[in-house]
């Protein structure tokens, strides 16, 4: 029986080279990439988190433009403004306005809204700030804003009106909003 050679310098067997030092692989070792891998699970996690609070934020907003644009729709609401009589009870979402309530002219012939009071039958303590328009057809012809300071519920207020627009001659229709 022969006995093999001895393996010299630079042969190759099964993937493995002969070197001064012994047999060695002659791929080399295949890296971890551990650092690369935990930054992309970095980015990654981050670019999810802020992808839910962009979608949560996102979702809470249409949520809160939906309610202004329900507010501002309803009958009194800044898009909508409801017509009223003069010195005739009327309410605007929980504002009970009184009777007895008149238009005229202050001193320098400008719009005066006179006795104007206002009860709060909301849920909370609230302000009312609103404004009563003049109409001729579609063409407002005086705005007076009326406020008040914030009032308890169940409390009656009279309403601080001013306007600097003329008291006009003639007009067909009075309307209250909210301002905002």
């Amino acid at each position: 029986m022969s006995t093999p050679a001895a393996p010299q310098v630079g042969d190759t067997k099964k993937g493995h080279v002969f070197t001064e030092t012994g047999w060695l692989p002659t791929k080399p070792p295949k890296k971890k990439h551990t650092v690369r891998n935990l930054l992309l699970a970095f980015v990654v996690i981050t670019g999810l988190g802020i992808a839910g609070c962009t979608a949560l934020v996102g979702g809470a907003a249409n949520e809160i433009s939906k309610s202004i644009e329900e507010d501002a729709n309803k009958p009194g609401g800044t898009d909508n403004p409801m017509p009223i009589n003069e010195g005739k009870p009327f309410e605007v979402d929980g504002f009970k306005y009184a009777a007895g309530w008149s238009i005229g002219k202050d001193a320098l012939g400008d719009l005066d809204v006179k006795g104007l009071k206002v009860t709060n039958n909301r849920d909370d303590k609230d302000s009312a700030l609103v404004e009563i328009k003049l109409w001729q057809g579609t063409e407002v012809k005086a705005l007076a804003d009326c406020t008040t300071e914030p009032i308890g519920v169940g409390t009656t207020v009279s309403l601080s009106c001013l306007s600097t627009d003329k008291l006009p001659k003639s007009f067909d229709k009075i309307t209250i909003n909210d301002t905002f």
